[in-house]
C-alpha cells in the first residue's frame, strides 16, 4: 500500500517518532494539527470513525479547504477566549504546515502553503538606542548568557542578520582592524552606508559600544568549546549547557535556542534598566536595525541598476 493510500492513524505514530531532529514542541504541534484534521473530516472523535481515513482523504483539496475555513471561523477552537472567537492566522498556518509535513513524509501531493498576512508591528524609532542600552547593561553582568546576548546584539547591529543568519555566522568571519571589530558578510548592492565593500563580500563594522561585548564573548566561547571532545564547530554562537540528547555545551546554537535566550536576557536587561523596552524578539531587532541603522547607500557604478542605458539615437 502506497503512502497516500495508508490510513493516517497507521503511519502517524511512526512518522512522529521517526524524526530525531524534530523538537518535542514541533512533534506535539503536528500531532495536534493532524488529529484535528482527522476529527473534523470524520465528523467524530471516535477511533472507529477516524481509523478509516487515508492520507489521500486528508489531503483532498476540498477537505483541506474545509479544514482551513473551520480554523479561520473558530469552529476548531477548544478553549474560548472572551472577545476572540476566531483562530489566529498563525494557528491556521501551523495546521496547514503539519498537513504539508504529513504529505511530504508519505509521498503525497502537498496542499498549498497558508499565507499569514498578519501585519508586522511598527518599528519603534528608539529601538536602536534600546539595543545599545541593553548591550551595555548585559556586558557588565559577567554571565554566560548575558554576555552571549550582548555579543549577539553587537553583531546584529552591524549586520542586520536574522536569527538563522546569526546562528550560522562563523568565527572566521570576525576580524579586527585598528581596534575595531569587523564582520565579513556577503556583499549587497546597494550596500548599507556603514559597510565597507570588498568585492564579493563586505566588512560590517561592529559599533564601538559593542566591541567589548564581542571580545568578552569570544574569550568565553573559546573556553567553552575547548572542553569539547572533537573539533571546534566554528559557529560564533554556541550553547552553554547540555541539550536534549548527546549535545554537550559548546555546540552550535540553534534559532529556537537563540530566541529563548533572547527572551530571558530581555527580562534581565529590562529589570536592570528601568524604562528600557528592548525589542521583544531577535526578528523584531533585525527589522529595526535594517530599517533604522543599515540605511542603503548609493548603488555601485558597475551595477545594472546604477547604469542607465543610453537613449536610442533618433532615426
Amino acid at each position: 500500500m502506497s503512502g497516500s493510500e495508508s490510513r493516517v492513524l497507521s503511519v502517524l505514530p511512526d512518522l512522529l517518532a521517526g524524526e530525531s531532529r524534530m523538537s518535542e514542541a514541533t512533534r506535539r504541534q503536528r500531532e495536534w494539527a493532524v488529529m484535528g484534521a482527522l476529527e473534523y473530516l470524520a465528523g467524530s472523535a471516535t477511533m472507529r470513525a477516524m481509523a478509516r481515513i487515508t492520507v489521500a482523504d486528508l489531503m483532498d483539496p476540498d477537505a483541506v479547504d474545509a479544514y482551513i475555513r473551520a480554523s479561520q471561523s473558530g469552529t476548531l477552537r477548544v478553549r474560548r477566549t472572551a472577545g476572540k472567537a476566531d483562530e489566529s492566522p498563525r494557528s491556521t498556518a501551523a495546521r496547514v504546515s503539519a498537513l504539508r509535513w504529513l504529505a511530504r513524509a508519505t509521498g503525497t501531493r502537498q496542499p498549498p502553503p497558508f499565507a499569514d498576512w498578519t501585519p508586522l508591528a511598527p518599528v519603534p524609532e528608539d529601538a536602536p538606542a534600546a539595543l545599545r542600552t541593553a548591550c551595555e547593561a548585559l556586558t557588565t553582568m559577567n554571565n554566560f548568557y548575558a554576555t552571549r546576548t550582548a555579543a549577539t546584539i553587537a553583531v546584529l547591529y552591524a549586520t542586520g542578520a536574522s536569527g538563522y543568519g546569526l546562528c550560522t555566522l562563523r568565527t572566521d568571519q570576525i576580524g579586527a582592524d585598528r581596534g575595531r571589530r569587523l564582520v565579513r558578510v556577503p556583499a549587497q548592492d546597494p550596500a548599507p552606508q556603514r559597510w565597507e565593500p570588498e568585492g564579493e563580500t563586505a566588512l560590517a563594522p561592529v559599533p564601538a559600544w559593542g566591541t567589548a561585548a564581542l571580545d568578552d564573548w569570544l574569550a568565553l566561547r573559546a573556553g567553552t568549546v575547548g572542553c569539547l571532545q572533537g573539533s571546534d564547530p566554528r559557529t560564533l554562537l554556541v550553547s552553554g549547557r547540555a541539550n536534549a540528547g548527546p549535545r554537550p555545551p559548546g555546540m552550535p546554537l540553534r534559532p529556537r535556542g537563540l530566541g529563548r535566550s533572547w527572551a530571558r536576557s530581555r527580562y534581565v536587561a529590562e529589570t536592570a534598566v528601568p524604562g528600557l523596552e528592548m525589542p521583544s524578539t531577535v526578528e523584531a531587532a533585525c527589522r529595526a536595525v535594517r530599517a533604522l541603522v543599515l540605511t542603503p547607500g548609493s548603488p555601485r557604478p558597475e551595477s545594472r541598476s546604477a547604469t542607465a542605458r543610453p537613449a536610442a539615437a533618433p532615426a
